[in-house]
């Protein structure tokens, strides 16, 4: 029998149910409407499955293998798959015809795949001829087969939908569709915009970062949430890997030990903690600390030998009597008073050890060995009775001699103790970081989250702030400061809304230089314990993060684009600088992402709608911190969405100087929220595409304050969601974790009995009968830092008053309702879906969310 060609039909058609309030009502079969792709990507034929026999034994049901792997991207057209040796066979793209059909040849597996674009969402149902799979934005979908059909329902949120096909001899793909929406746009370009905020758990994240002091072997952390990763490698210089998924997910690197390639690494155990030490590339590893109860820090000595932690080791705690709960001191109330943890020292060639500290009614908050490794500097804060209820000891231990004596005391509060320990070669200096002056009576209030570098002089316990004058501010983390071997000073340093890494040279009065390194704004940042080369992640408002290593002189080159894969398919919002200048010609940072905007055939692109308007949403965060520029999903993904995000740093946060940042010290309201309000106006005004009775606020915790403020304030926004914020001053004073201590900054020192006032002018509570904007609050129903009683009165007060309010309490979840990716994924999503319905006039997906 000579061999024929079959033709195999795939119909692959969009059938729409209209419903737009702005078109004729129809009957339902006559309001269905028919969209069909152009073209379509085809691979195939595959080799037919061998047909299963039925048997009496073993008993159970035959199962589908797959022969490739759909994921969330469309394949490139000429990719190439292999299931019979020495044959390939392509992705091809395939013209269809009116119908949506395709010709193809021969009996066999065929999979199609296509991408459509969805202006908003609805219940969709595929229809499969001879179909075995479906999957949907990397999902499979279940399905029952109906007549020779595999037939999947599932819901569809606006945006890109990535869909793949399996059919074994098919002759149809068709899909139908019910719901408030134009017709679907069809495309074969893989690159899209972000639409759906759970596709973020496919992003790789970096982080526990080291390099040996050559700079020639360097430790990173790759993570991802979704297919879940957590792996340590080991690499050279370059980026090539040498050891991959170094002791389990579980493990973290510390460091390399001084002048080698030795790697310190910290990994749970079932009773603690182990230390290890691998010697780098190929091992061995040796346990030189194994099942370490409660470990904290842990600092190398300058000679490598010796260890110094933090630990809970020497102290059993007692279990809390059950019943009633005594609290008998204020300091009880702050989550993090925690006066267990101690330091001790080992010897990592003998593996023997010395208890250094003991646990006393205060908390060790930073240690470091001197340059000579002969004694410890430490500190720990103590309580007191006046304001600001805390103060710290600066301490050193000589480890020859025993002698433990105070150098200097430090009255810095709670919020910022001196941490960030790092000694001067010469043995003089111990530089530390906290607050930009002392706090309590006869100082000024300032925010003290503008940390700022201060040097004590080791012999007279002198102190004096080596950054006076410097609009920036700075941090540690990553062992940083640290002194390099030319004894220049490494630090990062916030300059505006980016991070930098900053050196400071003693022996030229501490002249600071910010080094030009690549990336738009430094997330991490490692030195090696030379201070010689440092490994850091960097990022840009319109890219994921880079890895790169850099030596002290600024000499830097990139090693790795850990989420160069994941990002290529998706296409990002570039914005443009909105900064403007107020009033008193103050100048506020800003920036704007434009919207997305869709064109015939979906491509994705930024910018100024084709016709008609767009919404716009204003976030902030408008407390002690300013919000960074670099990649943020979050933004990203409302742009991705339609609408144009602007972005506001308004005075109160720290990396624009003193005076900018003390704005946060006794402002609650409404300087930020005037300046919020005058970019607002600002963006409007640059751009007439942007509809002013189309704009959402948003914010958290204390930017969660701010949109309640806001509110009472103003009637210009249509749109505002509240994330665990603040509502009440008092309330929040007395009962959250941080309340008095954090609220004692904010405020200047004001109390409700001593400024009643204050407390009622500022708290949006009082000001509920100004709300008309419609509000929604978001809470963790375990928030110990802002209680959830902040978002509960502000509810029952506006629905008392009937202004338009909602409420959504997330179980379990605390500050931030990000406990789970679940929580997270769904409340950023709630905020998109209640903005659409004021915003946009859409209530389609808040409405389908609660059925």
């Amino acid at each position: 029998m000579s061999l024929r060609w079959k033709t195999l039909m795939w119909v692959l058609a969009l059938v729409v149910m209209i419903q737009s309030t702005d078109l004729p009502v129809m009957a339902e079969d006559d309001s269905k409407q028919t969209s069909s792709p152009g073209e379509l990507l085809i691979l195939g034929p595959l080799p037919l499955p061998p047909e299963g026999e039925e048997t009496a034994f073993p008993r159970g049901e035959h199962q589908v293998i797959q022969e490739i792997d759909p994921g969330k991207n469309m394949p490139d057209i000429e990719q190439s798959i292999s299931v019979v040796p020495g044959q390939n066979l392509k992705w091809k793209a395939q013209q269809c015809d009116n119908e949506g059909g395709l010709k193809t040849s021969d009996k066999g597996v065929y999979w199609v795949s296509t991408v459509f674009y969805l202006a908003s969402g609805s219940k969709v149902e595929f229809h499969l001829s001879k179909g075995t799979n479906l999957f949907c934005n990397g999902e499979e979908l279940t399905g029952e087969d109906i007549e020779g059909e595999l037939v999947a329902e599932t819901r569809l949120t606006a945006g890109w939908v990535v869909l793949y096909g399996r059919s074994v001899d098919g002759s149809g793909l068709s899909v139908q569709w019910s719901g408030k929406s134009i017709l679907p746009k069809w495309t074969l370009n893989p690159l899209r915009a972000l639409t759906r905020f759970d596709d973020f758990a496919s992003q790789p994240r970096v982080g526990s970062l080291v390099l040996s002091d050559d700079g020639k072997i360097l430790a990173r952390k790759l993570s991802r949430r979704n297919p879940e990763l957590s792996r340590l490698d080991i690499m050279d210089k370059n980026g090539h890997v040498l050891a991959s998924d170094l002791s389990g997910g579980k493990a973290t690197a510390v460091g390399f030990l001084p002048g080698s390639h030795d790697l310190l690494v910290r990994r749970g155990s079932t009773e603690g903690t182990n230390l290890q030490v691998w010697t780098a590339p190929m091992g061995p590893w040796r346990t030189v600390l194994p099942d370490e109860p409660g470990l904290g820090f842990v600092k190398i000595s300058p000679s490598g030998r010796h260890l110094l932690f933090s630990s809970t080791a020497a102290f059993e705690e007692a279990e809390p009597e059950e019943g009633n709960r005594r609290f008998v001191h204020l300091r009880e109330r702050v989550t993090d008073f925690t006066p267990v943890p101690h330091l001790h020292l080992l010897d990592l060639e003998t593996g023997s050890r010395r208890l250094l500290t003991t646990p006393a009614d205060k908390v060790l908050d930073d240690a470091v060995f001197a340059a000579d490794g002969q004694s410890v500097f430490y500190g720990q804060t103590v309580n007191q009775v006046e304001r600001p209820w805390f103060f710290s000891e600066i301490r050193q231990l000589n480890l020859v001699s025993g002698e433990d004596k105070i150098l200097a005391k430090f009255t810095g509060g709670w919020e910022v103790r001196p941490h960030g320990f790092a000694a001067s070669a010469d043995g003089k200096s111990l530089v530390f970081l906290g607050p930009p002056e002392e706090v309590g009576s006869g100082h000024a209030e300032h925010n003290v989250y503008n940390k700022q570098l201060w040097r004590l002089d080791v012999s007279s316990g002198d102190f004096e702030r080596i950054t006076q004058g410097s609009p920036l501010a700075f941090d540690g983390g990553g062992n940083m400061p640290q002194f390099d071997n030319k004894g220049r000073l490494l630090v990062t340093a916030t300059s505006g809304s980016v991070n930098r890494v900053a050196q400071l040279d003693p022996k030229k009065d501490w002249k600071l230089t910010l080094l030009d390194l690549p990336g738009e704004s430094i997330a991490q940042v490692t030195a090696s314990t030379n201070g010689q080369n440092f490994l850091y992640t960097a990022s840009k408002t319109s890219e994921p993060g880079v890895l790169y290593r850099a030596d002290a002189n600024g000499k830097s080159r990139e090693i790795e684009k850990f989420s160069a894969q994941w990002s290529e398919h998706w296409q990002w919002s570039e914005p443009e600088s909105a900064t403007f200048t107020a009033d008193d010609g103050t100048e506020i940072d800003a920036w704007f992402y434009p919207p997305l905007m869709t064109g015939t055939n979906a491509e994705p692109s930024f910018g100024a709608p084709e016709d008609g308007q767009s919404p716009l949403i204003v976030y902030y965060y408008a407390g002690a911190v300013p919000t960074m520029r670099g990649f943020n999903g979050t933004h990203q993904f409302f742009a991705a969405n339609g609408y144009g995000v602007l972005v506001v740093n308004p005075r109160g946060a720290y990396g624009y100087g003193d005076a900018y940042a003390d704005h946060h010290a006794g402002d609650w309201g409404p300087q930020a929220a005037s300046d919020i309000i005058a970019g607002t106006r600002k963006i409007l005004h640059k751009h007439s595409w942007l509809n002013e009775d189309a704009i959402g606020i948003y914010g958290g915790s204390y930017g969660g304050f701010m949109t309640e403020y806001l509110v009472t304030a103003t009637d210009m926004f249509a749109s505002a969601v509240s994330m665990y914020g603040i509502s009440d001053l008092s309330s929040y004073w007395g009962q959250g974790a941080w309340g008095w201590t954090y609220g004692d900054m904010a405020l200047a020192g004001k109390t409700p009995w001593a400024d009643p006032d204050y407390f009622i002018e500022h708290s949006p509570l009082f000001r509920a009968d100004k709300i008309n904007t419609p509000l929604l609050l978001l809470h963790g129903s375990d928030d110990r830092n802002v209680t959830p009683g902040e978002s509960e009165q502000l509810f029952t007060a506006m629905s008392v008053l009937n202004r338009p309010v909602e409420m959504v309490l997330f179980p379990g979840e605390g500050h931030g309702i990000s406990g789970s990716w679940e929580n997270r994924v769904a409340h950023r999503t709630m905020i998109l879906e209640w903005f659409d319905q004021y915003c946009r006039e859409d209530d389609t997906a808040w409405t389908e969310r609660w059925k």
